[in-house]
C-alpha cells in the first residue's frame, strides 16, 4: 500500500503516510511526498510521547528541513492542520490542547538551541538559493535512504536546498563562466600525485571551502601512474549524494560546471587566475606544481605566487606544508589585497597559451595544490585529530556498484556462494615496489619487512577480535604492488588469499584505475587490517577500518633489519 491518490486511508503528508501505515499494518514506500519543515525539529523520543505510534518511525527521521516553499503543484501542498492527523482521538480534545502545547514548547527549545548554536533557523533569504553556513558542520552518519531502486546501496536523495541547480547559473557549457552564479563563491584545485593523495587532496580542498564559506568544486581523477587510465569522476568511485548528506554543504563537480568534451570540440579555452602556493611550501621549486588536471579541463592558468606566511615553516627546506587557515586567509579580501599590493614578493605569472596575467580569481578561488596542508602538525593525516579526515574524509564512502563489484570478488576468492553473508576478515597491504627508492642503500630484502612481520601482526589482530567482538577471521587477504611471482608463494603457502587482477580481465573489463581500486573497498569492508607505515594508501585503509568497522589495526615498520620488531 503506498500513499498517493489510489491510497484514501493515509494523507498527503509524509507524516500522514508514515504512521497512518504504521496504524493500519500496511507497508510500502512513500513516494511524492512533502515533509512539513516544523516537524524536522521534533526528536523522535518525544514525538513517540505525544502521538501514540505503534509502527517504528520513518527510516529518514529526522526529515530533513526544506525551504519553507512547498515543492510539487497545488494540489500536492498537504494541510498542516493537526487536526486532521488520524490518530489524534477527537473526544479527547483537552488531551489534544495539552499535547499540543508540549510538542509547541519541545520546538521552540530545539529552535533556540539551535539559534545559540548558529544552526538552522528562518532565515530571511533575499533569492531562492539558501545561504551556507559559516562553517557548515557535518552531520552524523545516518543509514542510507534508497533512491528509487531498492537494491542501490548509500545512495541517499540530496536535500532539495543542496541540489546542485540552487548553485549553478544553468547547464554546463564549453565555458565555465557560463554556469557560475554571481551570488556564489566557490574554491577549487587540481590534482598531481598518486590517486590516494589525489582522495586525501580533494579531502582537504573540501575542508577548506567549508572553513572558508565557499562550494568546492572536485577536479577528475587525472594522475593514475604513466596516465594509462582515463580521467575518473569523484562520483565514479564515491557516493557524492551521500557526502552531500553527511557534509551538510553542497558538492560540485567540473562536469557540472564545464562541458570539456564541447570544450575540446570547439576548441574554447577558459583563463583563470590562481594562487601559487608550491613555489612557496617547497623553497626549492622555482614554479608552480603543474598539473594534467587544467589541461583536461581546457584552463589557461595565470599564477601568483602566494605569501611566504602560507608556509607552516618558512624557509625550511625539509617541509612542504601550508594550513589551512593561512590559505583561508587569501579566500578573503583583506590579505588578498595586501598580497596584490606588493607585486615585486608576489609576481603573477601569465597564462601560458594567451600570455594574460590574471590575478587570482574572487569568485572561483584556486590554488596549484593542497595536498601538503595541515591544521597544525605536517603529515597530521595519520593521527587521529586529523580535521580533513574527522570532517570530510571519513565520509568518503564507495559507490554501490564498486561495493557490489569487490563483493564479487570477495565470493570467489572465499568461494562462497551468491546471497550467502561474507564472513569476517583481516586484509594486509604490504607496499613496496617504488619505496624500495628509501631504502637508502640498504639492500631490498633487508629494508622490507618479512612476511614474518605481517603474519605476527595479523595473529595480533585475530587474537584481539575474538576478545572484542568474540568473532572468528580466519580469512587473510594480501595487497601488494610487489609483481615478483617467488615472493607470492610463501603468502599461497600461509594460506591467505589475493584479488588475481590478470585472471578477473579487471582492467580490460572496468579500466586501469579499478584493481587498486578495488583493493581500497576489499581492504575498507575487513574487520582488521595489517599496514606498512609510511604509506598513504594503508594509513587511508586504516582508518576506514577503524572508524567504519570498529575494527582492529596494526602498522609494520620497515627500512632496516627488524625494524618491525617491537
Amino acid at each position: 500500500m503506498r500513499c498517493s491518490t489510489a491510497n484514501p486511508l493515509c494523507g498527503r503528508s509524509s507524516i500522514n503516510c508514515h504512521f497512518c501505515m504504521a496504524q493500519t499494518k500496511a507497508s510500502g514506500p512513500c513516494l511524492n511526498v512533502y515533509y512539513p519543515p516544523y516537524l524536522s525539529a521534533i526528536p523522535g523520543h518525544i514525538f513517540r510521547r505525544i502521538y501514540p505510534i505503534k509502527g517504528p518511525l520513518p527510516p529518514e527521521w529526522p526529515f530533513p528541513a526544506l525551504p519553507k516553499s512547498p515543492i510539487g503543484p497545488p494540489s500536492l501542498r498537504p494541510s498542516h492542520s493537526l487536526t486532521r492527523f488520524p490518530y489524534i482521538s477527537r473526544r479527547r480534545s483537552w488531551a489534544t490542547v495539552a499535547l499540543l502545547l508540549i510538542m509547541s514548547s519541545a520546538s521552540l527549545v530545539v529552535l533556540g538551541n539551535s539559534l545559540r548554536r548558529g544552526g538552522i533557523a528562518t532565515v530571511v533569504r533575499t533569492s531562492n538559493k539558501p545561504p551556507l553556513s559559516s562553517p557548515p558542520g557535518p552531520l552524523p552518519d545516518a543509514p542510507a535512504v534508497a533512491l528509487f531502486n531498492p537494491k542501490t546501496k548509500h545512495q541517499e536523495l540530496v536535500p532539495h536546498h543542496l541540489r546542485a541547480e540552487n548553485y549553478l547559473a544553468g547547464p554546463p557549457t564549453a565555458h565555465m563562466r557560463d554556469s557560475l552564479r554571481n551570488d556564489t563563491r566557490y574554491l577549487t584545485s587540481w590534482l598531481a600525485a598518486g590517486w590516494t593523495n589525489d582522495v586525501i587532496t580533494i579531502g582537504n580542498l573540501i575542508y577548506l571551502a567549508m572553513i572558508t564559506d565557499r562550494v568546492p568544486i572536485l577536479p577528475p581523477f587525472t594522475s593514475h601512474i604513466n596516465a594509462a587510465a582515463d580521467p575518473a569522476a569523484f562520483s565514479d568511485i564515491f557516493d557524492v549524494p551521500r557526502l552531500i548528506r553527511s557534509l551538510n554543504i553542497p558538492v560540485l563537480e567540473w562536469h557540472q560546471v564545464k562541458d570539456v568534451d564541447l570544450a575540446w570540440s570547439s576548441g574554447e579555452t577558459d583563463e583563470l587566475g590562481c594562487w601559487n602556493i608550491w613555489e612557496v611550501d617547497d623553497i626549492r621549486s622555482d614554479g608552480p606544481r603543474q598539473s594534467y588536471s587544467t589541461q583536461v579541463l581546457k584552463l589557461d592558468i595565470s599564477y601568483t605566487r602566494a605569501p611566504s606566511w602560507v608556509k607552516l615553516i618558512p624557509g625550511y627546506e625539509h617541509d612542504m606544508h601550508s594550513t589551512f587557515w593561512s590559505l583561508a586567509k587569501l579566500a578573503f579580501p583583506e590579505a588578498r589585497t595586501e598580497a596584490l599590493a606588493n607585486p615585486a614578493e608576489h609576481p603573477t605569472l601569465p597564462t601560458a597559451q594567451t600570455g594574460v596575467a590574471l590575478p587570482p580569481d574572487e569568485q572561483l578561488l584556486c590554488y596549484d595544490f593542497l595536498y601538503y596542508l595541515c591544521g597544525q602538525d605536517s603529515l597530521e593525516f595519520e593521527r587521529d585529530y586529523s580535521p580533513s579526515w574527522r570532517f570530510v574524509m571519513r565520509h568518503f564512502r564507495w559507490t554501490a556498484t564498486l561495493e557490489e563489484l569487490a563483493h564479487g570478488y570477495l565470493r570467489r576468492m572465499m568461494g562462497i556462494a551468491e546471497g550467502e553473508p561474507i564472513p569476517p576478515y583481516i586484509t594486509v597491504h604490504a607496499r613496496r615496489g617504488d619505496f624500495a627508492d628509501w631504502c637508502r642503500g640498504v639492500p631490498r630484502d633487508q629494508c622490507f619487512a618479512p612476511l614474518s612481520a605481517f603474519r605476527r601482526r595479523v595473529l595480533e589482530i585475530q587474537r584481539e577480535l575474538r576478545v572484542r567482538h568474540g568473532i572468528e577471521a580466519k580469512h587473510v587477504i594480501m595487497t601488494s604492488d610487489e609483481k615478483d611471482p617467488a615472493w607470492w608463494k610463501p603468502v599461497a603457502d600461509l594460506g591467505w588469499l589475493r584479488v588475481d587482477y590478470e585472471a578477473e580481465r579487471t582492467a580490460e573489463l572496468h579500466g586501469n584505475w579499478y584493481p587498486v581500486i578495488v583493493d581500497a573497498v576489499i581492504q575498507s569492508g575487513g574487520m582488521g587490517f595489517v599496514g606498512t607505515d609510511q604509506s598513504t594508501f594503508s594509513t587511508l585503509a586504516r582508518r576506514r577500518v577503524t572508524d567504519w568497522n570498529k575494527g582492529a589495526v596494526r602498522t609494520v615498520k620497515w627500512g632496516r633489519p627488524d625494524s618491525d620488531a617491537h
